[in-house]
């Protein structure tokens, strides 16, 4: 098929998002933020290469392990894989638009998702979305490949395989993928187009089952303690409904998606009319992942990315419905695009804009490495060959500014259940040198009777993500500590 006359067709597609792509991989060379937590603790789950991690599926360690391995120890290299995965995964929703409508519906689903908002924020840092979308895409586009031959009454093993492996991994970037399997299930229920043979079904089945097994493995042998953090992370205490969480949630889509995008696809849902199968089976795919969501936010909490996983169909529902409105279509563009450009200059020359209150607008981003210094600083000084701290937030960093070698970071002593990865995997062994503590606040630690700190450092953190606020390094004899309550 050639583009249609005055739409964006699969060329104009293809080269607008490759151009995308390559603007974003280009500035993120020049980035001048710093590593968010997250980003940093998933590099931390890298060194290692387990099947598991204390809060998430491995999948997101190992992929920045391998941009690090080929690219070096840089924040580069950290946050290179958002832009290409986003990339790819615009091309999928291509290939997906091109098997159930036109090109201009397909061509505009590609170029929408590259320029959403959620998608213009995961490209500009990494998180466990960026591989979950690309796994959706994937899986949805197999699907529908494997309903075609069904259709013809074919099957498809090797492709079947294929599925498998990719519902795996998307398991194993986030646990979330369960919430776009039960939508690929309710795109089955309503349309033939997307049903598969049951010999094809079973053998993505037992792929899928070999594919997360390890995970499990690492998480029952680690107590659950996955489960339970995800348990904690919802807050879930009993049904304890509120209605305005739930609206609070899907006010937060139009964030998420863009205004023009999510209104449509609520028109879509709202209307539904008389779409093809396909579209239809799309529309209930999407509906019922964001629904779980839904609920969750109304039972107990949800945040607004949660849900996101419901945006790979969503946008070729709603640039389904927007085909026949080219000023909402080019609206919707021009508004992803605009922030898809601003953001990464933002991060390049807006690292000292302030907003109205004072607060930095890159805050999160800014001031981690000047507190993770002083303390590094302070050991080598004292030859100290260990630093310690109760707190996520500045191990991640602490982790990530060691790298190329220095003192040794461990979660200082603890008693209870883990609290974070560093609690499961890097507890203080314990040693005869003296060691450093870095913490929070303004009050020095606790030691053991008859010993004391060595040397107490108070100071106030400059701009950045702790503006303000209060810290306090400590040196002190190996002995000293007493596990915290």
């Amino acid at each position: 098929m050639r583009p249609e006359a005055g739409a964006p067709g699969r060329r104009l597609a293809i080269a607008a998002i490759l151009l995308l792509t390559a603007f974003r991989v280009i500035t993120l060379w020049f980035d001048r933020t710093e590593l968010y937590t997250d980003e940093a603790q998933y590099w931390f789950w890298g060194q290692d290469l387990a099947f598991g991690a204390f809060s998430k599926p491995p999948l997101i360690g190992w992929l920045i392990r391998a941009m690090t391995e080929l690219f070096g120890q840089t924040e580069f290299a950290v946050r290179l894989v958002a832009p290409l995965l986003h990339g790819i995964t615009a091309l999928l929703v291509l290939a997906l638009g091109l098997r159930i409508a036109s090109d201009r519906v397909a061509g505009f689903a590609a170029l929408s998702y590259a320029t959403l908002p959620a998608v213009a924020l995961g490209s500009a840092l990494v998180s466990t979305d960026t591989p979950l979308l690309a796994c959706i895409a994937a899986g949805l586009l197999m699907q529908h490949v494997l309903a075609a031959r069904a259709l013809r009454g074919q099957g498809a093993p090797l492709l079947a395989v294929t599925l498998g492996l990719v519902l795996g991994l998307g398991f194993l970037a986030k646990y979330a993928m369960v919430y776009a399997m039960a939508g690929m299930v309710a795109a089955a229920l309503v349309s033939r187009d997307w049903r598969i043979r049951r010999a094809d079904l079973g053998i993505a089945a037992l792929v899928f089952a070999a594919t997360i097994a390890p995970n499990l493995w690492w998480v029952a042998a680690h107590g659950f303690v996955t489960a339970k953090h995800l348990a904690a992370d919802a807050e879930w205490a009993g049904p304890k409904l509120d209605a305005l969480r739930g609206l609070k949630f899907m006010a937060e889509q139009f964030a998420v998606m863009g205004p023009v995008l999510f209104g449509a696809w609520l028109l879509a849902l709202v209307t539904p009319g008389r779409g093809s199968g396909a579209l239809r089976g799309l529309l209930a795919a999407s509906a019922l992942v964001l629904g779980i969501v839904v609920v969750q936010a109304v039972t107990s909490r949800a945040l607004a990315n949660w849900g996101v996983g419901f945006v790979i169909a969503g946008c070729l529902v709603a640039a389904a419905r927007l085909e026949r409105a080219p000023l909402l279509r080019a609206l919707s563009l021009a508004l992803g695009l605009a922030l898809s450009l601003a953001l990464p200059i933002l991060k390049i020359e807006g690292t000292t804009l302030r907003l109205p209150n004072g607060q930095l607008m890159l805050d999160r981003y800014l001031g981690r490495a000047e507190v993770s210094q002083r303390a590094i600083a302070l050991a080598q000084q004292n030859g100290a060959g260990v630093i310690l701290s109760a707190d996520r937030e500045l191990l991640a960093d602490l982790s990530w500014q060691v790298r190329a070698g220095g003192p040794e970071v461990f979660a200082a002593p603890f008693d209870g259940a883990p609290r974070h990865h560093w609690d499961l995997t890097r507890p203080y062994p314990g040693g005869t040198a003296p060691v450093v503590l870095l913490a929070k606040g303004d009050q020095p630690p606790t030691c053991r009777p008859g010993t004391a700190p060595l040397l107490v450092d108070h100071w106030t953190a400059g701009p950045g993500f702790a503006e303000g606020r209060a810290f306090t390094l400590s040196l002190l004899p190996a002995d000293c500590l007493v596990p915290a309550p």
